[in-house]
């Protein structure tokens, strides 16, 4: 696996895009769980040389599209509630984090055995 094959494309990018656009439609009043979920399946998709590749790209466009939307949240609270708050939505918001970017990876690694499943040919 090479990391640079894993980054060159749009696999990476759209994932992100597409977790910061879910957050922002849906708002902080749900929780972004599944969509994060179902972006790493379409990642692990679009990346399917290998279940690593795939696995990698899906880990970094989780990574980073959870890291945005929760400083995103995160900012939204402070300015809402402030500071007292901020601190106590810092900590939760840091096992959300990890949940999301397990769901995400797991996600990546699904989408590529979907992927070898349907045996589409390039």
């Amino acid at each position: 696996m090479d990391f640079n094959k894993v980054t060159q494309g749009k696999a990476v990018p759209l994932g992100i895009i597409i977790i910061i656009i879910t957050y922002l439609i849906s708002g902080s009043s749900s929780s972004i769980l599944p969509f994060i979920f179902i972006t790493g399946i379409l990642v692990g998709i679009m990346k399917n040389e290998e279940v690593a590749e795939s696995t990698v790209a899906a880990f970094l466009s989780t990574l980073i599209g959870a890291v945005v939307a929760t400083v995103i949240s995160l900012i939204m609270m402070y300015m809402s509630y402030g500071p007292i708050y901020f601190t106590y939505m810092l900590y939760s918001s840091l096992y959300s984090l990890v949940f999301y970017i397990i769901a995400g990876t797991i996600g990546g690694v699904i989408g590529y055995y979907v992927y070898q499943e349907l045996d589409i040919k390039k």
